[in-house]
């Protein structure tokens, strides 16, 4: 049997997914396209993007990812950056290059 992912969404995840659903049917709205429109130009079901706008977690990152560039919001997500993990990264890389340098001096 498959399993319902909203059924294992924590209620963060399933509020952001509704806000971002509303975001779509907003900017759909401001467009003045029909969903069946809008369906088409993602190249995703009509029952999908209703979905999405409803703020469905099970709904594929492909499906999301195509409504957004469709709409023209792609770049929205690419902004999204983590500082608390490009500070590991970056300690990380910091500590291996002092363990090579350790390592040069080892005659």
């Amino acid at each position: 049997m498959r399993r319902k992912e909203s059924d294992f969404a924590t209620p963060a995840a399933q509020s952001t997914a509704a806000h971002l659903g509303e975001l779509v049917r907003q900017a759909r709205l401001a467009r003045t396209w029909t969903q069946q429109a809008l369906a088409e130009r993602a190249r995703i079901s009509l029952a999908t993007l209703k979905r999405l706008e409803g703020g469905a977690v099970e709904v594929s990152m492909g499906g999301w990812l195509a409504v957004f560039e469709c709409l023209g919001l792609l770049h929205l997500l690419g902004e999204l950056r983590d500082p608390a993990s490009a500070a590991v990264l970056d300690a990380t890389r910091t500590q291996r290059a002092r363990a090579r340098e350790r390592d040069d001096l080892d005659f």
